[in-house]
């Protein structure tokens, strides 16, 4: 197939772009600067030059050649400006399904995000459980907005899959710097116990869940994709942190004091209109602080998702990327 991906030079796009080579895909992806057309091109990808946010006739003659599209870019952050989350998050994702059916594509799957489902805390939760209510922080409700988008679309003529992912780990993972950074200064401090549990997924295994989506029927549909292991959010950091050679410690803040500080934190942010990243968010308690885990068997089911990596295999890489830099 030929597949027309975004976010190609970020790290879901450099981990899932060489996989679909891998495979006999033929990729084409989005880039908006030189330097991401050259990251793009090394992996192997067609760099088509284009912002996503301003689509022009590089994309049109791209999709032309195309039968699916992956879709995985996204404004990610706690940020509270409202124009980058929507122009990036909604309306590209609008632009990018209305020139897709234009030109003939296929397939459109979209990379959306656990978090799309609202409320806290979340247990084991199966697609069917979650409510029309869209989630309050801007990153997973413009998602859960774009992801509405894209499965009303689904037609006889052009399927339409969402995947959602929750926290995506793996090797060279730039959205970790902070937390390894927070660590290595000793500021790094538990929410509660840290005994919640939290869903993750590898790579590797997002990898896997694109792959099933590529060959299944199915459309119109959202699944939750996991690494299908259910772990304390403390056991799972602590691994990740130490196989980074960095030991996180004890220390910890009770989860009401950090829910009061992250509450305090949106009322000011909220009241004063400020857009900078705050301290603290309620995001950050609902996803770290409380469980966030969810039930992937519709995906394995389904799509005939498989895992590719165990959690253990996964953290075995992580150390051996460490050692060889």
């Amino acid at each position: 197939m030929n597949i027309f991906v975004t976010g190609g030079s970020g790290f879901v796009g450099q981990n899932i772009i060489p996989q679909l080579i891998q495979n006999g895909h033929t990729i084409y992806a989005l880039a908006r600067s030189q330097k991401s057309a050259r990251k793009v091109d090394k992996l192997g990808a067609i760099p088509v030059l284009d912002d996503l946010v301003s689509l022009s006739e590089n994309t049109e003659e791209a999709l032309s050649y195309c039968d699916v599209v992956v879709h995985s870019a996204a404004y990610m952050g706690f940020t509270y400006d409202k124009k980058n989350f929507y122009d990036i998050n909604v309306k590209a994702t609008e632009s990018l399904l209305s020139l897709s059916k234009k030109n003939k594509v296929r397939k459109f799957i979209y990379i959306s995000a656990a978090p799309v489902i609202a409320g806290s805390p979340i247990i084991n939760a199966k697609e069917i459980d979650a409510s029309f209510e869209l989630p309050k922080a801007l990153y997973p409700k413009t998602k859960a907005i774009a992801e509405r988008k894209v499965l009303a679309e689904n037609s006889k003529s052009f399927t339409t899959i969402s995947l959602r992912p929750p926290a995506i780990w793996g090797n060279n993972n730039h959205h970790y710097e902070e937390i390894f950074a927070r660590a290595v200064e000793g500021k790094w401090k538990w929410l509660g116990k840290g005994d919640q549990i939290l869903s993750t997924i590898h790579i590797k295994n997002l990898g896997n869940a694109i792959m099933a989506a590529l060959t299944s029927q199915k459309g119109g549909e959202a699944y939750f994709v996991t690494d299908g292991e259910r772990r304390p959010m403390k056991d799972f950091f602590t691994a990740v942190l130490r196989s980074q050679g960095i030991e996180p410690g004890n220390e910890s803040i009770s989860l009401p004091f950090a829910s009061f500080i992250a509450n305090t934190v949106d009322i000011v942010w909220r009241t004063f209109g400020l857009k900078s990243k705050p301290p603290v968010a309620p995001i950050m308690i609902r996803l770290m602080g409380r469980e966030f885990s969810v039930d992937d068997s519709k995906a394995r089911t389904e799509l005939g998702y498989k895992n590719a990596i165990s959690i253990k295999e996964g953290i075995a890489e992580l150390y051996e990327n460490t050692l060889s830099k």
